[in-house]
């Protein structure tokens, strides 16, 4: 019913847009990703957190067609200083009661252009400064996500105000800070907020870099500090980058424990031609560096083939890999999760 009502809100916004679009500048766009996938290799055995997507309850020898994730979009341009967006999301999380996939809204905001010069003000459920960039060098997020992403330690939108831009130096510099409630797309529960900062560009040839951080604090003495930093390398048919993470969670359990969540990814890709491209990532990941002796450490493996026949349609037959090692002495087995993956991915506009 929900999905029903949404489609219906789309329709509308369609006939709005086929008989308004020279004088508003209504737009409708989106995304589709999707997958045949079988699972080779993996168990169902689960030790703390050291779980991925592929672990649980999914067990080996299973196969499947699935939509990992779509994305509808209604963009509506009220002047030359005033923008507005409406997303919908659906994903193979977003599920209804009946168990049939479903759409949430994940932005909704109003974008004030020039604000100050060179700066834009967002206004709404607006897209965090967290992975965006990132995601766009890496350009595989219909792979998978980057790596704060795909561990969960931010989210892709927030309700609050953001501010980004360009600084005025001689080197091009983009800034983002933002203040939101931290909790996603759902509504607010407390009376803390989130704050984000992030700083990049490309202050030398071919290269771009970007720091980030953000801190968000809580009740009973609780708070979590999130830091990146990235570098990347783009010339010709060729990128490389990596991106190292680290969250910081204090007095998070009943014992008013510590931890440390620790990454690092390295990615690339090489373009043979306009209609194919390789690429590839490793992961290394530590689900908590202060506490040597309890759950895995991990290591994320993915590599593909990207095949455009038209620039709008990707097939990409890919490999996903999730190992686990031991942290501890005990010598506890977990099987890698090894996902072979024909991904499909179009875009609509």
């Amino acid at each position: 019913m929900r999905a029903a009502s949404f489609l219906i809100i789309f329709s509308i916004l369609s006939f709005h847009f086929s008989y308004s679009e020279e004088k508003t500048g209504g737009r409708i766009h989106g995304s589709i990703i999707g997958d045949y996938f079988y699972k080779a290799g993996g168990d169902l055995q689960q030790y703390g957190d050291s779980l991925s997507q592929y672990s649980q309850p999914i067990a080996k020898d299973f196969q499947g067609f699935e939509i990992r994730r779509l994305h509808l979009f209604y963009d509506y341009v009220i002047s030359e200083q005033f923008f507005t967006r409406f997303q919908l999301e659906g994903n193979n999380k977003s599920l209804e009661p009946g168990g049939r996939q479903g759409l949430y809204v994940k932005t909704a905001y109003a974008e004030w252009k020039n604000i100050l010069p060179s700066s834009n003000l967002l206004l709404g459920l607006v897209p965090t400064p967290t992975w965006s960039s990132v995601e766009g060098i890496w350009g595989y997020r219909s792979v998978e996500k980057t790596i704060t992403d795909f561990r969960n330690l931010g989210s892709g939108s927030d309700m609050g105000i953001l501010l980004r831009g360009t600084l005025p130096t001689s080197v091009a510099l983009d800034y983002a800070l933002m203040i939101g409630n931290g909790n996603s797309q759902k509504p607010e529960n407390d009376k803390y907020k989130k704050y984000y900062f992030l700083l990049g560009g490309s202050p030398f040839q071919y290269f771009s870099i970007e720091a980030y951080v953000d801190y968000e604090p809580a009740a009973l003495g609780k708070d979590r500090t999130t830091w990146k930093a990235f570098l990347s390398y783009t010339k010709g048919r060729w990128m490389a980058g990596t991106e190292i993470m680290e969250q910081v969670q204090h007095n998070q359990d009943t014992l008013y424990n510590n931890f440390a969540v620790f990454g690092v990814s390295v990615f690339s890709w090489y373009r043979f031609s306009e209609q194919c491209k390789a690429f590839g990532r490793i992961d290394y990941y530590d689900p908590n560096r202060f506490s040597p002796g309890t759950d895995f450490y991990e290591y994320f493996l993915s590599f593909g083939i990207d095949y455009m026949p038209v620039n709008d349609i990707h097939f990409m037959p890919n490999i996903w890999i999730n190992t686990f090692t031991d942290k501890s002495s005990a010598g506890r087995k977990k099987a890698a999760d090894v996902v072979p993956r024909i991904t499909f991915y179009y875009t609509f506009d």
